[in-house]
């Protein structure tokens, strides 16, 4: 564990320690958060989560912590459920170095707290910790990608292979995290779902930029990072403009643009259930994102975790995405992980396959 910690902290640091100080100037924008503030908010969260036990919810909804910050406050600065996005541009914060200082205060009591042996749930607050780092650290690579910056160290999307669709066989089949499995679960993993599925095909690699591009060529709108040059295709990947490569997933798609593509293919998105169960037997993770067809919702019996808003305050409104991007920490690529965005967005690292 604390091995990891300070893996997600370096990754941290490469995708952002580069910047220089016009950079780290964020233009105010959707989908994205000043450095500093972000940055904060991992000091923040590590510590709360870990170092300022117990919780509670207190009258005003928002969960409160017994101790007070030492290295990262107030809680009304940088808890994200208390500062509107807004204002994350308009409040003062902490220098450039000042933010390093934090985070590698917070770092340091964090690893002292560490708990002896592997209980799962002495561990829990750490690797929650952990895993928001993670899902932040991809944030960071999204936030270069969109401000047409130079794409971090080691960031590239490899050719798919060539492989058929794959028929998968229907019936009663269990999705979500199984309640006797030891390590750590998201709040919206379980409990498991059983459901039936019928017999039905997908694809066995995402849909690539050649699919996509004939689509394309039959008057379909282009993605919003692609252009014409000449003959030719382009595609804008942070800070330059490459050809588009056939062989590549595509990549910066929203949900109502891969509906789109599959309706003209005669397909479909697979369900999130679908995905699941065939993980097994494609080809996914370290290229891109996968939309589903299915809403962002509570399995049956759901209950949130001491992260309230962790996932409760997303049911509904947003869609489900299965897999893992290239810009993703292999310790996410789980296929009972469950990520979710707006289907209108097209700013991260989301592609999808098609079902029938």
């Amino acid at each position: 564990m604390a091995a990891a910690l300070r893996d997600s902290r370096a990754r941290t640091r490469a995708r952002l320690d580069d910047l220089s100080d016009a950079q780290w100037q964020v233009p105010q924008q959707a989908g994205v958060n000043p450095p500093a503030w972000e940055l904060t908010h991992l000091a923040w969260f590590a510590e709360f989560w870990i170092l300022r036990g117990p919780h509670r919810i207190g009258s005003d909804t928002f969960v409160h912590a017994t101790q007070p910050p030492r290295i990262a406050g107030p809680d009304e600065l940088f808890d994200s459920a208390r500062l509107p996005h807004a204002a994350r541009w308009t409040t003062p914060m902490p220098s450039r170095d000042e933010v390093w200082r934090r985070l590698d205060a917070q770092l340091e009591a964090c690893l002292a707290a560490l708990p002896a042996g592997d209980d799962d749930e002495a561990l829990y607050f750490h690797r929650l910790a952990l895993f928001h780092e993670d899902m932040h650290g991809e944030a960071f690579a999204w936030l270069r990608a969109a401000l047409g910056y130079p794409a971090p160290p080691g960031a590239g999307l490899e050719p798919l292979p060539a492989l058929a669709p794959i028929a998968m066989t229907g019936g009663d089949v269990s999705i979500g995290w199984p309640a006797e499995c030891r390590g750590f679960a998201f709040d919206n993993e379980g409990p498991p779902k059983t459901l039936r599925l019928p017999d039905y095909e997908i694809d066995a690699v995402p849909v690539s930029c050649g699919q996509y591009l004939r689509f394309v060529q039959a008057g379909g709108p282009p993605p919003q990072r692609w252009r014409k040059a000449g003959d030719a295709w382009q595609q804008r990947w942070f800070d330059r403009w490459l050809p588009l490569d056939p062989a590549q997933p595509v990549i910066h798609v929203s949900a109502h643009e891969a509906e789109a593509y599959c309706r003209w293919a005669g397909r479909r998105l697979p369900s999130a259930a679908e995905w699941e169960h065939a993980a097994d037997h494609i080809h996914w993770g370290h290229g891109v994102w996968e939309w589903t067809a299915d809403a962002f919702a509570p399995y049956p019996g759901f209950a949130p975790g001491p992260y309230k808003d962790y996932s409760a305050p997303w049911f509904g409104d947003h869609r489900e995405l299965r897999g893992g991007a290239f810009a993703t920490h292999e310790r996410l690529h789980d296929k009972r992980y469950r990520n979710f965005f707006q289907p209108a967005r097209s700013d991260v690292f989301a592609g999808f396959r098609t079902a029938l």
